[in-house]
């Protein structure tokens, strides 16, 4: 496993876990200059993705992935992750997603999320 791929796996996991345990936990990994789309809906820096994240109405969740993808970003340092899987929430069914992510250095010795984009997959 090169490098990169260490990284994103090792994001993906502390993402995800987060996601599981503390929805919005979430928000540490974004700044006022990131950017997500969740479902076609954009959300533009810290109060946006932060009320998007309160918006989530489930009570649990659980996430699998099934692939990952990872190329150099196009900063020093920066990494852009593609990722398929699988999600249940509140124990209902099952649906299929994808996500992407451009994570950036912070300038701080870490990386933040400064692109992700969520989709379910019908």
């Amino acid at each position: 496993m090169n490098p990169a791929q260490t990284i994103a796996q090792q994001f993906l996991q502390q993402y995800y876990q987060t996601l599981m345990t503390n929805k919005m936990g979430l928000i540490q990994f974004y700044t006022d200059a990131s950017h997500m789309t969740y479902g076609g809906q954009q959300h533009d820096g810290l109060k946006q993705i932060n009320e998007k994240l309160e918006s989530l109405a489930f009570q649990k969740i659980v996430y699998k992935i099934d692939d990952m993808d990872v190329q150099p970003g196009a900063l020093e340092n920066s990494l852009f992750i593609f990722v398929t899987g699988q999600l249940q929430m509140d124990e209902a069914e099952t649906y299929k997603f994808s996500q992407s992510f451009q994570i950036l250095p912070n300038g701080q010795g870490g990386l933040y999320v400064h692109n992700d984009i969520f989709r379910l997959v019908y």
